[in-house]
């Protein structure tokens, strides 16, 4: 009988799939932080984006790359650690959605 308070080591695949979540949700995350920094400041008429394309486009890929950062984020993690951390990214997407839907809307 194995102690439940042991954990197998993860083999390599696992690892490589960590690493390669990991890679990705920087890359996408490095892609949402421009392109939100781009909505807000044609939002807030910080750029000379005259004709408010950069909030819009901005705001839609903001949107989906936030949404993939919130879906491959806890893939980086241990397995027992997921779940709770879809559960925090999730929400978080869902606030980060109603934030930039308000600053698209208000304009």
């Amino acid at each position: 009988m194995t102690d439940p308070a042991i954990q197998p080591r993860p083999g390599a695949a696992a690892i490589i799939g960590r690493v390669f979540a990991g890679l990705v949700t920087a890359a996408v995350g490095a892609v949402f932080l421009l392109c939100a920094w781009v909505a807000v400041s044609s939002r807030f008429g910080t750029s000379q984006d005259a004709h408010g394309y950069g909030l819009i486009f901005g705001t839609f890929v903001a949107i989906v790359t936030a949404f993939i950062v919130a879906a491959v984020l806890p893939l980086v993690f241990p397995r027992h650690r997921r779940s709770r951390l879809y559960a925090v990214t999730l929400s978080s997407f869902v606030a980060v959605l109603v934030l930039l839907i308000a600053l698209l809307v208000t304009a």
